[in-house]
């Protein structure tokens, strides 16, 4: 008998057991943050074992230090057709939280949910300002580079015909590509390879020499003879662009 009513004992344990495992995992909260946009945070909660209540819901958003910058409760009650399709309750778990960022400093910030103290699954994140805006108001406020008067240079042309490259085509003694209104050969002497000049209102960069390039002469390239030959030679004030 004893060992009978131990058994007993013991059995009734563990169904109690599992049954106050299974009211638990039924107990927790199952939810997700869905969608961040300029006004508005969405997601959705519900309670498994109360599928038809709604429950309450927190939003937090947090700055890029993981300072919590704004917090709202709300009542997740939204109806919404998905959810009543994939079985969860009577589909009336849907929630929206209303946000002005404009309040909050430019940034990126992440947004959580939370539902008895439980985190919703899926951080959503939210770039505050308009880093394109950013980044051309940092344009317009860099500094106009100086223009420093080299003086007279006398300048050629040439192209990547046999008869001006000498078969080197469009390669270069820097191993750069020879492109027509930027590439210029030079004295090194006096224009060191890299160096930026503006000729006639062009900015040009020195990356090749030439077998007659020396002193204050200057070859440009082009892409053709024509444009070679129409250039010719002239005598033109040189500009270092200086930062």
């Amino acid at each position: 008998m004893k060992i009978r009513h131990l058994t007993t004992c013991l059995f009734l344990s563990a169904v109690m057991a599992a049954a106050f495992a299974f009211t638990a995992l039924a107990a927790v909260p199952a939810g997700r943050m869905e969608k961040v946009t300029d006004t508005q945070i969405t997601g959705w909660a519900y309670q498994k074992d109360m599928p038809n209540s709604p429950i309450n819901v927190r939003v937090a958003v947090k700055d890029a230090d993981g300072h919590e910058v704004f917090s709202q409760k709300v009542t997740a009650d939204e109806y919404r057709e998905d959810l009543a399709r994939e079985g969860k309750g009577n589909g009336c778990h849907g929630f929206t939280v209303s946000i002005d960022w404009s309040s909050l400093e430019d940034g990126v910030y992440t947004i959580e949910g939370y539902a008895d103290d439980r985190t919703l699954t899926r951080t959503l994140t939210y770039t505050n300002g308009n880093p394109q805006e950013e980044a051309s108001a940092k344009e317009e406020t860099a500094p106009t580079p100086q223009l420093v008067s080299l003086g007279t240079f006398k300048t050629t042309g040439y192209c990547p015909c046999s008869r001006c490259s000498e078969g080197w085509g469009r390669h270069t003694c820097t191993g750069a590509l020879a492109t027509a209104r930027h590439t210029i050969a030079v004295d090194p002497k006096v224009i060191p390879y890299g160096t930026q000049v503006m000729i006639n209102g062009v900015v040009y960069t020195a990356e090749d020499k030439g077998g007659g390039v020396r002193g204050n002469h200057i070859d440009i390239f082009f892409d053709n003879h024509a444009e070679t030959l129409q250039h010719g030679t002239q005598n033109v004030e040189v500009f270092l662009i200086a930062a």
